[in-house]
């Protein structure tokens, strides 16, 4: 196994148990990736894609019907080896009721850490900054169970960055967050990948989400049909629409025009580009 190979699937496939005698069909099919140590992520793909059950393999909350995961070697399958793999990777779902375990914020936050046998101080020092990286520091007193749906996402997602997991997979984090909390959380996840060396797995429907990532990854019908940078899977325009997903606005928006018979590229992916591009575009004679 590579040295910088934190999550690896090989030829992985899972099916949930059914409820009657015919079997479900395949969540996830023959599925082989390798996230890398210190990657920023990005998985798409429309409802019934396989990308939660992306994520709940790569936790071990499942266990794969066929291949294998391993996370820093350790085979998922191997129940023994479960709490050691979910010290290495953790995973904050769309619902955060389903995680808050305690009646105060901070505690629920330093619950995690407290598990693990850090020390109190530390303990502080990581809660402290948790909630400020999410911008619930002030909520720290507040009853969990009373806070808006947004603001107990942020919570969940402080509670798994308190406890410095080398990897985080947030399974749609920021659906329940207006604009500028969705901004306050993406910015989080972007300075613990970038200057703390996390490792991050962002499931998300937000195409301008996707864009930031190092990678983006599409599902479809349980298969991987995209891997790359941003800019080679939007490049993709016809295979993204096949998955039922749609392009950043932007990309959308040169996509458009390039038909219509202006000289746009097709890897644009941001405001500040498509403005570059079209004032290009319009200054050398490539708008009809």
């Amino acid at each position: 196994m590579e040295n910088d190979s934190l999550i690896k699937f090989n030829d992985v496939s899972y099916r949930y148990e059914s409820d009657t005698d015919t079997p479900l069909p395949l969540a996830i099919k023959n599925i082989d990736l390798d996230i890398r140590k210190g990657e920023f992520v990005a998985v798409l793909g429309h409802n019934g894609s396989g990308k939660s059950t992306l994520a709940k393999l790569a936790n071990a909350i499942l266990a794969p019907e066929s291949g294998k995961i391993f996370v820093n070697g350790m085979d998922t399958s191997d129940e023994s080896l479960e709490y050691e793999i979910r010290q290495t990777v953790g995973v904050v779902f769309q619902n955060p009721d389903n995680q808050i375990v305690a009646t105060i914020v901070e505690e629920d936050v330093a619950f995690g850490p407290e598990n693990l046998g850090i020390e109190p101080k530390e303990i502080r020092r990581r809660v402290d900054d948790a909630l400020k990286s999410v911008g619930m520091y002030e909520y720290r007193f507040h009853e969990p169970h009373k806070l808006s749906g947004g603001q107990k996402q942020r919570v969940a997602i402080a509670g798994i960055m308190a406890m410095q997991t080398e990897c985080i997979i947030l399974d749609e984090p920021t659906a329940m967050l207006d604009p500028k909390g969705r901004e306050e959380v993406m910015k989080a996840m972007q300075r613990l990948n970038k200057e703390l060396g996390v490792t991050i797995v962002l499931i998300t429907h937000y195409m301008d989400e996707a864009v930031k990532a190092d990678r983006v990854i599409v599902m479809d019908s349980g298969r991987i049909v995209l891997d790359g940078t941003p800019r080679q899977v939007f490049a993709e325009e016809e295979t993204i629409e096949k998955a039922g997903l749609e392009l950043p606005d932007c990309a959308k928006l040169a996509h458009a025009l390039k038909r219509s018979g202006v000289n746009m590229p097709s890897d644009i992916l941001t405001p500040d580009e498509f403005v570059e591009a079209f004032q290009r575009c319009v200054s050398g004679g490539g708008v009809l």
